[in-house]
Parts: structure tokens; sequence; C-alpha cells
């Protein structure tokens, strides 16, 4: 699909301009309209020590690791670590970390890999953002391994142009893509009744299942296209596959 085709990017800050520009090296046209900002929590000593302690690290967005980096953390190198994502992983690599990324990018692909690997009674660690993978951490806590969760950034619904949104949802062929439940909940809070109703017949392009089934409860028409990795470039691919 050319430049016919207009994405509407949903992340926030530095995440949204690099997926800004790799949509434009596809060939499509994008539309930067941030659902959410991110606000940064300084992580508490019970979390730190259990990080230090830690046999095994899983990380499931870069914006962790910045909330570390900015609280002075050093990052435990001789325990095993996960990423969610490609993406993730990389900002791993630039720090020295080789991290394992599920073939299966999801809660329960990321589940298996780290079963694989671990053994009951050693100490995990969850680097993640307030709220959301409460189910991975209880089913890792019940095959026995000591989880330790540190949230360390909170998510801050921001409020669209609705002039912008209104020309958006105007051109012929539109896709909406969002990573997680959460983006998806600010988008539908940050319009009118009447673009709402508008946006939910539309494409959409999402990170896993988890996040199709969700848009699925919450009423959504359109198309839902699953990415085949977490990452800005597996919505784009995603989106490239939506039928018009």
């Amino acid at each position: 699909m050319s430049s016919d085709l207009h994405l509407w990017i949903t992340r926030p800050a530095m995440d949204g301009e690099r997926m800004a520009v790799q949509v434009r090296e596809q060939g499509l046209t994008p539309w930067q309209m941030p659902a959410m900002d991110i606000f940064w929590l300084m992580p508490d000593k019970v979390g730190l020590r259990a990080l230090t302690h830690a046999n095994v690290v899983i990380v499931t967005s870069r914006h962790a690791l910045t909330s570390l980096e900015r609280a002075n953390m050093t990052l435990p190198t001789a325990a095993i670590w996960f990423a969610i994502g490609r993406a993730t992983a990389a900002a791993l690599a630039e720090r020295g970390i080789a991290a394992t990324v599920p073939t299966q990018t999801d809660s329960e692909g990321l589940l298996h890999e780290i079963l694989a690997q671990t053994q009951s009674g050693q100490q995990l660690a969850i680097l993640k953002g307030e709220g959301g993978r409460t189910l991975l951490s209880e089913r890792l806590h019940a095959r026995g391994l000591l989880v330790t969760e540190l949230p360390l950034y909170r998510r801050i619904c921001k409020p669209f142009d609705t002039g912008m949104v209104d020309t958006f949802l105007k051109q012929e062929a539109c896709v909406l893509s969002v990573a997680s439940a959460e983006t998806l909940t600010c988008v539908l809070k940050g319009l009118t009744q009447t673009q709402a109703k508008q946006l939910i017949d539309l494409p959409l392009v999402v990170m896993s299942a988890r996040v199709a089934a969700f848009a699925q409860a919450k009423g959504w028409r359109g198309e839902i296209v699953v990415a085949d990795e977490s990452s800005s470039a597996g919505l784009i691919d995603a989106a490239k596959r939506v039928r018009f």
C-alpha cells in the first residue's frame, strides 16, 4: 500500500517520532497524535533491592530502562534477561545486556520462555509501567518464582486536537495503531462521541492478541490485525496487511 494509506500513530514522545520516520520510509502517511504522556516514577528501595538480587529480569518496554537510568540505577548484568519486543532488546544490547525475545511476543510466549530457563525459588523482577502484566506475575508466582514488580512509569491520557482527528477520519484509507489496551482506552476517551463511532469502524492494528480481544470487547467493528512482533515495525507491517 502506498502513501494512500494513512496511519494514526498513538505512541508517545520519541517512540511516536521514530515510528513516524519508519512509516514514511515504508511509503505510508503518518498521523502523529499521541494518546498518552509518560510520567516517570521513582523506584522504591524494596524494588531496587529486589532488582539487585534478581536471577531473572523481565523488561516490558524501553520506558522502564529510561526510568532506571534517571534514578542512576546500575543494571544487574549477571541476571537472565527477557525483553518484550526487539526494540526493547536492542535498548538492552546498547547497555551491554543480551536479552531473550520470546518468539511469541505476548504474555503466553514470555511465560513459556521464562519457565524453560528458570527454576522454582529464583528471584524474578518485572520492570514495567504502572498497572498491566498482572496475570503474568501471578502465573510466574504460581510456578514457584519469587516475583517483584517494579512500576517505573505511569501512562497519562493526552487530549487530542479534535480538528486534526476529523481530518484524519475523512481520509479514504486510514488505520489506527495501538500498542496496548491502555492506549486504546485513552484514544476512545479523548474523542467526541461522533468521532468514536466513526473510529470503531476503521481497521485497527495492535501488538498482541490480548489487545485485539480487548478491542473486540469494546465493540470494535473494523478489521483488527495483530502484529507479528511487538514493535513499531510490527505495527507498520500489520497496517500494510489491512484489506480495503
